[in-house]
Order: structure tokens, then C-alpha cells, then sequence
């Protein structure tokens, strides 16, 4: 890796600088546990800015829910049933599909303990039935056949290793159970993972991941205290990682291990980039209806969809 080739990504990187994350509207990132405005809280105030994270989740998913990327309501899926949701975070999103979906109990596991406070805090208040657990999905804590279900929303392209998480859920899984996953590929040009320091489309397909991390660590030590909380916990890339916390899954590579897994697929939804998520409803552009326009045809095309799918969706069964 150049000092020349880093230079010059950053150069491409700041050409569309985002806005930056602050407490006030960072209230769904992961890193906000990191902010000074929570590390600093009182034992007894912690409780209060965790629920709101988990509320800003949950209002979220209430607003634009996870139906639209498979076309239909999963509820005749779930309802009545021991349903897990793998990477609950703050546990809001497992929440809003436990009332959704009429989930009899719903589980989740997440990385850090704060998660896991937060979602058991935030699916009490609400009479949800829930537990939460701190685990990896490469090992989950479960005995075998335990869920009817498992969901994952925009966690497989985080986990260290995507055939362990496949494997482990096929485990936990009840013969006939099914998993319903929604995460973007890796050549998705909007989901670089990047995107608290720029706008840019397609750097993955400018710049190898070193390059980026290396890049994006420069302009986030530039922004000095005020960027402390949201920066990478270990600067260099990791064996694992591709790119920014993520580890390079692709439709192909995904589709290889779900054959090899053993999984039976009853359906795949290819939602063309454009077409649906929360920033098209929220943030809506002139150009994404004419790019949803294009992707319809050419999420149909080998290698050439992996660049036009808006998210990789599939629900699996485990036979």
C-alpha cells in the first residue's frame, strides 16, 4: 500500500464529505456507546440514553419496515413462534418484529453488553416476551433445534466468518425452520461502509480495502476529538475484513455457501439499488427512480447484479 495510493483516496473520499455523526442525530450507530455523552453519564442516566437508542430503532422499523424487501408480510412466517434475531443491537428492530409478526418469544444476540442491557430494558417497557444474550453468530449459545426462526438485518457482512454463521444457524434451527436474511453486497456502490465520512459511491471499486481504511483513518484523526467516538477500534484492517467492518460477501459468494450448507432457498428477492430502503423514503432523489429503472433489468444478470441489488434477500429453510 502507497502513500500515493492512500493520498489519493482521500482526495476521492472528501470530494463528498457526509455530515458528520454528533449525539444528536447518531442515535442508531453502533458507536454511540462510545460518545463522551454517554461514557461520562451517571450509572443512573445510562439506563435512559440507552432506551433511546433502542426507540430510535424501533420508530425506524415502525416507519419502514423489513416487508418491503421481500414483497410480502412475513407474519403467516412467524406468528406464534420462537423466532432469534441475529444482531439485535439495541434491541428495537427485535422488538418492533416481535409485535409485527405476534412472535411469541423472541431472542437476540449482540457483541456488547450495552446492547444487550438496552434491548432487555427496551422489550420489557414494551411487554414483549424477549431474552438477550451477548454472542457471535459463529457460536451461538443455544442448543440445538431451539428457534422456529432466526432474522438478520445488515449483519452478514459484518460477522467474521459467514460459514460459521450459516452453519450455526442451520444448528439452532428446528427441522422445517427458516432464515430470513437482508444484507447488502459487497460491491453494492452505496455500501462502502464509509459513509460517516463521505457520500462518494463505488470506492471498493477504486481503491483495495487497505487503502480505504488507511484513507478514512487520516481524515478521521484530521477531525481531531470531536471524532474520537466513531473511529475504528483498530486502525489496520483486519485478517477477516475486506473493506471498513466488512468482510467482502458477495451474492455469489453467499448463494455458494447456502448450496453447500444444505439450505433449501423459498425465496430470493432481488430489490434493485434505488428502488426501497429508508433513504429513498426519507431522503428521496430525482435519480433513484431512474436507477431503480435500470437495476430491474440488470438485477437479473450474473456478476453484473451484484453492483445494481440493493440488498441480498433470501429466506432459507432448513429441511
Amino acid at each position: 500500500m502507497s502513500s500515493l495510493a492512500v493520498r489519493c483516496a482521500e482526495l476521492v473520499i472528501r470530494r463528498s464529505e457526509s455530515e458528520r455523526p454528533s449525539w444528536s442525530n447518531g442515535a442508531e450507530l453502533n458507536e454511540i456507546i462510545r460518545h463522551p455523552n454517554f461514557t461520562m453519564a451517571s450509572k443512573s442516566e445510562r439506563p435512559e440514553l440507552l432506551m433511546r437508542s433502542a426507540r430510535a430503532k424501533y420508530e425506524s422499523e415502525i416507519h419502514y419496515s423489513w416487508d418491503h424487501y421481500f414483497g410480502e408480510d412475513l407474519a403467516p412466517l412467524l406468528a406464534g413462534k420462537r423466532v432469534m434475531d441475529l444482531g439485535c443491537l439495541f434491541g428495537g428492530r427485535s422488538v418492533a418484529w416481535a409485535e409485527r409478526y405476534r412472535i411469541e418469544h423472541m431472542t437476540g444476540i449482540d457483541v456488547h453488553p450495552a446492547y444487550i442491557e438496552a434491548a432487555t430494558r427496551f422489550a420489557q417497557s414494551r411487554n414483549v416476551k424477549a431474552d438477550f444474550h451477548l454472542a457471535v453468530g459463529e457460536r451461538l449459545p443455544f442448543e440445538a433445534g431451539t428457534f422456529h426462526a432466526i432474522l438478520s438485518f445488515d449483519v452478514y457482512e459484518h460477522v467474521q466468518s459467514v460459514a460459521a454463521t450459516l452453519i450455526e444457524c442451520h444448528r439452532v434451527l428446528r427441522p422445517g425452520g427458516h432464515l430470513c436474511v437482508v444484507f447488502p453486497s459487497y460491491w453494492q456502490p452505496l455500501e462502502h461502509h464509509l459513509s460517516l465520512v463521505t457520500r462518494v459511491p463505488g470506492l471498493q471499486y477504486m481503491f483495495s480495502g487497505h487503502t480505504l481504511v488507511a484513507a478514512y483513518n487520516q481524515i478521521l484523526d484530521s477531525r481531531g476529538v470531536d471524532a474520537a467516538w466513531y473511529k475504528r477500534q483498530k486502525p489496520e484492517l483486519q485478517p477477516w475484513e475486506r473493506c471498513n467492518t466488512i468482510n467482502g460477501t458477495t451474492l455469489r459468494s453467499f448463494r455458494r455457501l447456502i448450496k453447500e450448507g444444505g439450505w433449501q432457498i423459498v425465496k430470493h428477492s432481488r430489490p434493485p439499488i434505488g428502488s426501497m430502503g429508508r433513504t429513498v423514503v426519507n431522503r428521496p432523489r430525482p435519480w433513484h427512480r431512474a436507477l431503480a429503472a435500470v437495476g430491474r433489468a440488470l438485477v437479473e444478470i450474473p456478476v453484473v447484479n451484484e453492483a445494481f441489488l440493493h440488498r441480498i434477500v433470501f429466506i432459507l429453510r432448513r429441511d
